[in-house]
């Protein structure tokens, strides 16, 4: 869990993440990192798999809700999911093996 908050707050201070489905689901493209909370709505949750498959991004399901992934991002509202632009081969496949995505 560190590993996700460390690599999250370095995404969130050096402006290279996206917050929101909207957001997210317009720069999948060029992401490392695809982070959901369980309270994302089914259909926006299925297109933005589709499309992270797609364009071959990894996706990883954190396992709290909006409220949750939002307080992790060190903010005051609800996100849903979060698109990373940072982090390393090795740390993502870190975070994806920690969560049990693959």
């Amino acid at each position: 869990m560190k590993n996700l908050e460390k690599t999250i707050k370095e995404a969130i201070s050096s402006k290279k993440c996206k917050i929101g489905t909207r957001e997210v689901m317009g720069s999948i493209k060029g992401s490392k990192l695809i982070v959901l909370s369980n309270s994302l709505i089914d259909s926006n949750k299925s297109k933005i798999l589709e499309e992270a498959k797609a364009a071959q991004v990894p996706t990883l399901q954190y396992n709290g809700n909006s409220v949750q992934l939002g307080r992790l991002c060190n903010k005051t509202f609800r996100i849903s999911t979060i698109s990373l632009k940072v982090g390393s081969d090795n740390e993502i496949q870190e975070l994806l093996n920690e969560f049990g995505t693959k």
